[in-house]
């Protein structure tokens, strides 16, 4: 806008992209249309100061606030759900899919982080590698474990009953809504938007396990960003709650309330 100062630009910009979140925004809609104008410099400066970041490419921009811009737990869950998503024919259950494949939907820096998201996904056993001659083959571990216990139960179709043990107590899933309630109480007390995740156990009452679990699902669907902290002056208790992220502890996280 005329005789707005770059200064100006730049809180404005900022504002769009925390109100945005994770889902960030084109560089249209963030006001900036004249290559040479204010807004373009703010938007540039925000880039250069590592205070926005754009998650797409040149020609389909995603700019987000610097905390949003987590490109490879976005590769991570893109990735996940394409490998679900596939359908696969009656007389072929389980379809192998190749890496160009499991990259539908990935732009600019998530398309670059695809070959590190599916070594992690490999090695954190949620998706299978299968080689044939010179190639390499991907399919979704929990779809192959569907398809497992299917052709278990076709198999005993028929077979004569015989005494079942005691069913197995699986407990329940963590409830979304009580840990984020939690997180936005400690979040209110601390006055900052990354909190402790042994702290987040404490105000839950619920066990470290459980815990990390729920954590790391919301961080591959984009619902939580998980951070290091700094490891050197934690203490005990506060390592207890490191999550293991492409082999680094992170200590803290961020939940999104939607």
């Amino acid at each position: 806008m005329r005789g707005e100062t770059v200064e100006s630009q730049k809180e404005r910009i900022l504002a769009k992209l925390h109100e945005a979140g994770s889902a960030g925004l084109t560089k249209a809609r963030l006001g900036v249309k004249d290559a040479r104008g204010k807004a373009a410099q703010a938007l540039s400066a925000l880039l250069s100061a590592r205070r926005a970041a754009n998650l797409g490419g040149s020609r389909r921009t995603c700019y987000v606030s610097i905390e949003h811009f987590n490109p490879l737990e976005r590769a991570c869950a893109q990735v996940e759900k394409n490998a679900l998503s596939r359908k696969s024919a009656a007389d072929h259950p389980v379809e192998l899919l190749i890496k160009k494949e499991l990259e539908k939907g990935c732009e600019g820096e998530v398309r670059k982080k695809i070959d590190e998201a599916v070594d992690w996904l490999v090695k954190e056993k949620r998706l299978v590698k299968l080689r044939r001659s010179r190639s390499f083959y991907f399919v979704s571990a929990e779809k192959l474990k569907e398809i497992v216990t299917l052709t278990k139960l076709e198999r005993s179709d028929g077979a004569e009953p015989q005494s079942q043990p005691s069913p197995v107590q699986v407990p329940d899933k963590v409830d979304r809504q009580r840990v984020v309630a939690a997180y936005q109480r400690l979040r209110s007390k601390l006055g900052y938007s990354n909190v402790e995740i042994s702290e987040l156990r404490r105000e839950l009452d619920i066990s470290m396990g459980e815990l990390k679990r729920f954590l790391l699902e919301e961080s591959h669907r984009g619902h939580a960003i998980l951070s290091l902290g700094d490891w050197s002056v934690s203490s005990d208790e506060i390592r207890s709650g490191a999550i293991e992220l492409f082999g680094r502890p992170h200590l803290l996280v961020r939940l999104d309330a939607e």
